[in-house]
């Protein structure tokens, strides 16, 4: 009975401190080399083996439909990673250690591992944290981007708030500059990586969030960022709420009714308002955003010229552009290969309906389909802590958030009203 008891304790603690190093203090940790080794990562690490042992041990190797597909639609970019790295090398081993950790081990333990232990988790303090994480990381990043203009300087807390191999060394090495101000970082060390993986979360803290003003707090940090795909997504995600409407995939012919989309449409006006006047902390003002450049990354679309069909380079860091690199470096097989991996979440919601039925599921296929288009601008994806959000979220989608089902089979039993906070988890009416 103790040990039963211990068991959602201990789950409660390692959930809080993922979310914190992970989500409010990714960038905590040490450098060895080039090579960052942040904290949350270590606590994933020191993790995965025990919890696997466990796992395999208590249930042995049974897994759902949705886990295998999801592993299936891994296996050809890794094999195409593998064979590259067999045929022509690479030009930095701390770019293979960082696609291992990206397309290996992340996945086999947020898909693999850590859905065993969902159900010790409690919904609503994992929910409840998971938004602070969340506001707490705007707010500190909104501070900074009006103290550091003041000050001259950034407030910098190595081995948490920034890496210890960077301190002093933010507004040299991180590209933020924008003129009089420089980009919002908060923790993260840099706008875009902040604002990319920032958005996969938005859909789901959105949905957690009661509160409007903490959710506006937010969106204005990632307005903040003053980071055109970041702007991009903002938009992209207000009209995602009003263009696909999950719930009515199901239904062939859904009704579009104007009272129902209107709110949606004037969120939509508001974000663009919102995203202009970003403009105003930018120096090149409108000239910024249709900037022919694309900020530099237009000679990144030279990949589509002539692809080889195998990989022919060196391992090497993708760039911005992440399918424009991954023709580059893996060829036309590789290209394929990046493109199901982000595409299988979408076939998911076609395979299996039912999935979109539950609020923190859409929510968290939503922020995948998010971060799919974002990364045709500017995917940071070997950058920490990004595919940790984007497997979080594969995870929510398969199996929903941590201690759901627990709370779906409590709240079945006992239908007494719920606090503003707790979802309705019924199944949503179609029309």
């Amino acid at each position: 009975m103790k040990c039963a008891i211990r068991i959602p304790r201990l789950a409660g603690a390692i959930s809080w401190l993922l979310l914190t190093f992970l989500v409010m203090l990714p960038k905590g940790g040490i450098k060895f080399g080039s090579a960052p080794v942040t904290w949350g990562y270590v606590l994933l690490a020191l993790l995965f083996v025990p919890l696997a042992v466990v796992r395999v041990l208590g249930e042995g190797l049974r897994t759902s439909s949705l886990t295998l597909a999801a592993f299936a639609s891994l296996l050809p970019f890794q094999i195409t990673f593998l064979y590259s790295l067999w045929a022509n090398g690479t030009s930095n081993p701390t770019f293979v250690l960082a696609l291992i950790l990206t397309f290996i081990f992340l996945p086999a333990i947020f898909l693999g591992v850590f859905p065993g232990y969902l159900r010790f988790v409690n919904f609503e303090r994992f929910c409840r944290y998971f938004c602070f994480c969340i506001l707490a990381a705007a707010l500190w990043g909104i501070f900074l981007f009006f103290y550091h203009p003041i000050m001259g300087h950034y407030i910098e807390i190595p081995y948490f708030t920034v890496n210890a191999g960077d301190y002093g060394q933010l507004e040299t090495t991180k590209h933020i500059d924008r003129g009089s101000y420089l980009k919002l970082i908060s923790t993260y060390n840099n706008g875009n990586l902040y604002g990319v993986a920032t958005l996969i979360l938005l859909p789901l803290y959105i949905l957690l969030e009661p509160s409007k003003w903490k959710r506006n707090v937010v969106r204005v940090a990632l307005v903040l960022t003053l980071s055109r795909t970041v702007w991009v997504g903002l938009v992209v995600e207000q009209m995602l709420s009003l263009t696909v409407k999950l719930p009515t995939v199901v239904s062939r012919f859904p009704k579009v009714r104007l009272g129902r989309v209107l709110p949606q449409l004037i969120a939509i006006g508001g974000t663009i308002v919102l995203v202009l006047f970003g403009l105003l902390f930018n120096g090149n003002g409108l000239g910024f955003l249709f900037d022919r450049e694309l900020g530099g990354r237009l000679g990144g679309l030279n990949a589509f010229i002539n692809p080889t069909l195998l990989p022919s380079m060196p391992i090497d860091v993708f760039s911005e552009l992440v399918y424009a690199s991954s023709l580059y470096l893996y060829g036309i097989i590789g290209f394929f290969a990046v493109v199901l991996l982000f595409l299988t979440p979408v076939l998911f919601i076609l395979w299996k309906p039912w999935l979109i039925l539950s609020p923190t599921r859409r929510a968290a296929v939503k922020g995948l389909i998010l971060y799919a288009i974002v990364a045709g601008l500017d995917g940071a994806i070997l950058l920490i802590p990004v595919m940790v959000f984007y497997f979080f979220c594969y995870m929510v989608l398969i199996h929903g958030m941590p201690g759901e089902s627990t709370l779906v089979a409590i709240e079945s039993k006992t239908p007494a009203p719920r606090p503003n906070r707790t979802l309705d988890l019924a199944p949503v009416a179609i029309d």
